[in-house]
């Protein structure tokens, strides 16, 4: 394929998208693809961070670089170069040049380059995607308005409005950001790709056993020569403990909160501060680390250099408020440095926590420090947590990602649809007002007093985010049934089209939830894309994963791998329910000839390994432990709830 990527800045290692870029057009060319890059600068050999270049790095031989001139923008261009980014100026002829006969156009921001750039690939016939890597809560917080939510929500709609409105394709980094676009009403089909982890970013495999690191596993000297270069410290000679944190010098990335968190921790005088990277903000950082017992590190680092400091490191923070995933995390967890990471709601790093203790408080110093303490503590559980997370790093090798973005580009001429679930906001505002005002109402009164269904929970607990549930199918209103047991959250029905599509109930099914599982399984990748985004904006999806419905059959069938694939790849925890049947008793055998109906609803089943294959396969046995549970021991219970709702 001859493949044209679009974007301001390249090569430069100044932040995830110039990094993202340079290491998709690197494994682009070497699968054999014809790569193309519309990019700002002039010919000339590679200096310091910040100047546009021509590639340097032998892995970009034989790419083809179109050159522009940097687009002065008052305000705009001297934030970008407090950020080392710069916008380029769009040409025309170039432009052209750059577009014609490739087969598909990657577009990485939506400046004045990206739009003039859509423009001609539009009047050329050639396919685009977009990329959506600038978070508009960047924006926010480097104009001063962070803390004022809204001004966020009015940049992701511009942003639709000016440019993203215009695609078919959008790239997105992670499940986090693509469940914002959904949020904010983006129609477009939203393919979750990682930015993807260099291959060189691996722990030591094999290193002479006499040097080993402070987090108690193999590692490289205590030194790495570089601008920044760490040295022996601490008091008596002995080493302290280093934490690392690694991105931008910008308001939004927390270093601050770093900084205060040592100064709190119970083991402050051990603990060494080494911040990787530059920016506006390091003036200000400087300061504020001066009084730390041991003095912090500051350096910028080539990608060789980070790679031994992240191995002479013991635990990795990641503090920022906003991220869109969190690369430099990703590289670090990938050498088996164990993180502890900010549950900022703006953030998508949260998604990697193994365990309450890699996340702390966004913005709290005090839980912060706590989990330093934690994990300086806790050398055994470091070194696990090391191997695990080694293992997830795994996950995310880059390979991975271009693999996924060529299936991208080869259907990126498809036309615009749909996504499923999808409708316009008075149709959405219509059918909540429905499900709470009229639909749950009546489905209690018929259930309860008509049908005699009870309900019973063996657990107090219930998920408060995203959650998938799964129940036998043995009622044609066990749906309805699974609604009311999991109330007030709504949940999200797969369903047969056929239910849909019915002339006189179909309205009432996409009322209550239902969306349509697709026939055609080219389509399957993407509906279940959908669905993790129902899971990442914490609603509730639901599926039978016996399939067909088989009416008063409590003998559980075969289960089918959707519903425990969809929760391994979303990391949420599955809710087994399970409807068992009981004679009618007393003055109930007067006037029901069938059985009554009991709904037990289990303990949340919370993600239990790393690897998604193996989380599939445990708790797939685990939910139809519990489901077989309830709907054979309780059936001694004769009907009677001991745990009433």
């Amino acid at each position: 394929m001859i493949i044209t990527l679009v974007i301001d800045t390249f090569n430069i290692n100044n932040n995830g998208t110039t990094m993202s870029a340079t290491r998709f057009a690197a494994a682009l060319l070497a699968r054999g693809h014809t790569v193309r890059v519309v990019t700002c600068g002039e010919p000339g050999e590679p200096g310091d961070p910040g100047d546009p270049a021509e590639p340097g790095d032998p892995a970009l031989d034989g790419l083809e670089v179109f050159y522009l001139p940097e687009l002065v923008v008052p305000i705009a261009s001297r934030l970008a170069h407090r950020q080392n980014t710069l916008f380029a100026k769009p040409d025309r002829e170039v432009l052209t040049t750059a577009v014609k006969g490739a087969d598909v156009v990657h577009i990485y921001q939506p400046w004045a380059l990206g739009r003039a750039a859509e423009r001609i690939a539009r009047e050329l016939g050639v396919p685009a995607i977009a990329a959506f890597h600038i978070q508009p809560e960047n924006v926010t917080y480097n104009i001063g308005l962070g803390w004022f939510r809204p001004a966020a929500h009015l940049v992701y709609l511009l942003l639709r409005l000016t440019f993203y409105g215009r695609f078919a394709d959008i790239h997105c980094p992670s499940t986090f950001i693509a469940a914002q676009l959904r949020r904010h009403g983006y129609r477009a089909r939203l393919h979750v790709i990682s930015n993807g982890v260099d291959p060189a970013f691996r722990p030591f495999r094999s290193f002479p056993p006499d040097r080993v690191s402070s987090a108690g596993g193999p590692g490289p000297p205590a030194s790495v020569g570089s601008s920044g270069s760490l040295g022996s410290s601490g008091s008596g000679g002995s080493e302290p403990f280093r934490i690392l944190m690694v991105g931008r010098f910008s308001p939004e990335k927390r270093q601050d909160v770093l900084i205060r968190a040592v100064r709190r921790a119970r083991h402050a005088d051990r603990v060494q501060v080494c911040f990787a990277g530059h920016g506006p903000t390091e003036k200000r950082l400087r300061r504020l680390a001066a009084k730390l017992p041991i003095p912090a590190r500051f350096g910028y680092y080539a990608q060789d250099e980070l790679i031994d400091l992240i191995r002479t490191c013991d635990l990795y923070v990641h503090a920022s408020d906003v991220e869109i995933e969190g690369l430099s995390c990703m590289e670090a967890f990938s050498c088996g440095l164990v993180p502890v990471i900010s549950d900022s709601p703006r953030s998508a790093t949260g998604q990697f926590a193994l365990s309450p203790e890699n996340l702390f408080s966004a913005g709290d110093p005090a839980s912060l420090a706590d989990r330093i303490d934690y994990w300086i503590e806790h050398p055994a559980a470091r070194a696990a947590a090391s191997a695990a997370y080694a293992q997830l790093g795994d996950l995310y090798e880059v390979d991975r990602s271009i693999k996924a973005i060529e299936r991208v580009y080869a259907k990126a001429g498809d036309p615009p649809e749909n996504p499923a679930g999808y409708a316009h906001w008075p149709y959405r505002l219509a059918a909540i007002a429905f499900y709470y005002a009229i639909a749950i109402p009546a489905l209690f009164v018929w259930t309860r007093l008509l049908l005699g269904v009870r309900a019973e929970r063996r657990t107090g607990t219930r998920p408060t985010g995203g959650a998938l549930t799964v129940c036998n199918h043995v009622h044609f209103l066990d749906s309805a049934l699974v609604a009311i047991a999991v109330f007030p959250r709504r949940i999200v029905v797969t369903s047969a089209p056929i239910n849909l599509e019915n002339r006189w109930y179909g309205w009432l099914v996409r009322l209550l939830g239902g969306i349509a599982v697709p026939t055609e399984l080219s389509k399957l990748p993407l509906f279940f894309g959908e669905l993790e985004l129902f899971l990442a904006m914490g609603r509730l999806v639901h599926f039978f994963p016996e399939g067909e419905l088989e009416p008063y059959n409590t003998a559980l069938r075969p289960f089918k791998r959707g519903a425990f694939h969809l929760a391994a790849q979303a990391r949420v925890p599955i809710v087994p329910l399970s409807i068992r049947f009981t004679e009618p008793t007393g003055l109930d055998r007067l006037f029901r000839r069938k059985p009554t109906m009991v709904v037990v609803r289990g303990e949340p089943i919370a993600p239990t390994e790393t690897d998604p294959h193996s989380d599939e396969a445990i708790r797939q046995e685990l939910a139809r432990r519990h489901m077989t549970a309830f709907t054979t021991h309780l059936s001694a219970d004769n009907g009677r709830s001991d745990t009433p709702r």
